[in-house]
């Protein structure tokens, strides 16, 4: 099967798939909402939990997983690296303090209608991503062992930084943050995912526009160049799209950690390594498994409802080790 017939089938099964789990996602929860006849019945309490929390919430999920799955999978692509994802690279934590930040300091401002803790998430993320990819580099290749070092490295730092500034809130604020740091999709209302898609959609689609590029970045720097290949603007367009995208989605969401991970893997083990059809499958497929996730972690324990970021971390965490025992073979550098 060539590359177009393959793209075209795994989207329309993925899409299938992506239609199934929103109307699950929809109808499922503590109050049992019937979406047709909250339309139609009049019934103010159900229409009012259908269009303002769960709706906006199903969106969120899908607009957060895709994003992330896509950030995931261009990450891969320029580190040639499976493990690579803004989660375990520390651009989720990167933008989660940088979001954290601009929250304690209480800045309120806009700039051109994106808010100062976007901002402050975006300039953290392309921090990090630079910090990252110059300390993992020698002799102008990436090593693997030192590109995950760096990641863990920088993770820890955040982190520690993240407890300073809990350290020294008071407690309804460290409530807050906590809450905040374990990734919930706990939005009121359709704004928040119109801002986030405004930033998020672009940025994945300029990977998207590269994917015949990152195919033959896979075969190496020389090759590449060989063939027309502008490295270093792939690589910058690959910076600034996937610090854009996942700050955007982080700003909102908090550090959703392992679907940029997991997405990508499973789809390069189904569908083979070719970018221009991993790439897409990743929104489609990133969109479905957080939207299953959100919808488990609000079922699992009804009432309760668990911050969506730690049943995707459980998850994530079990697949991380079984990958890094899958591929123990390798020598890292």
């Amino acid at each position: 099967m060539n590359a177009k017939k393959k793209l075209i089938v795994s989207l329309s099964l993925l899409f299938l798939l992506w239609i199934l789990i929103a109307g699950i996602s929809v109808f499922a929860g503590t109050y049992q909402v019937n979406p047709i006849k909250a339309l139609l019945s009049g019934d103010e309490l159900s229409k009012t939990v259908l269009l303002k929390i769960r709706v906006p919430r199903v969106l969120m999920a899908a607009v957060a997983g895709g994003t992330l799955a896509v950030c995931g999978a261009g990450l891969q692509a320029l580190f040639r690296n499976p493990l690579a994802s803004p989660f375990t690279l520390g651009v989720s934590g990167g933008a989660s303090l940088g979001a954290l930040i601009a929250i304690r300091l209480g800045l309120a401002q806009t700039v051109f209608g994106f808010s100062s803790i976007t901002i402050f998430a975006f300039l953290f993320a392309v921090f990090t991503i630079f910090f990252v990819y110059s300390i993992s580099k020698v002799r102008g290749v990436v090593a693997t062992g030192r590109l995950l070092l760096a990641g863990v490295v920088a993770n820890f730092l955040y982190s520690a930084l993240i407890l300073f500034i809990q350290f020294f809130s008071d407690f309804t604020q460290s409530l807050q943050t906590m809450r905040w740091i374990m990734g919930s999709l706990d939005v009121v209302g359709l704004d928040s995912v119109w801002k986030t898609v405004l930033l998020a959609i672009p940025g994945c689609l300029i990977l998207l526009s590269i994917t015949k590029d990152m195919n033959l970045f896979a075969l190496g720097d020389d090759v590449a160049c060989s063939l027309g290949v502008d490295v270093d603007s792939m690589e910058k367009k690959i910076y600034f799209a996937t610090s854009l995208a996942a700050s955007a989605v982080i700003s909102v969401t908090g550090p959703i950690g392992f679907v940029g991970l997991i997405i990508p893997h499973v789809l390069r083990m189904i569908l083979g390594v070719d970018n221009r059809v991993i790439l897409p499958c990743s929104f489609l497929l990133g969109a479905s498994f957080l939207m299953a996730m959100d919808t488990l972690s609000r079922t699992l324990f009804s009432p309760v409802e668990i911050p969506v970021g730690i049943v995707t971390a459980s998850i994530g965490g079990v697949f991380f080790l079984w990958l890094l025992l899958r591929t123990k073979k390798e020598v890292i550098v």
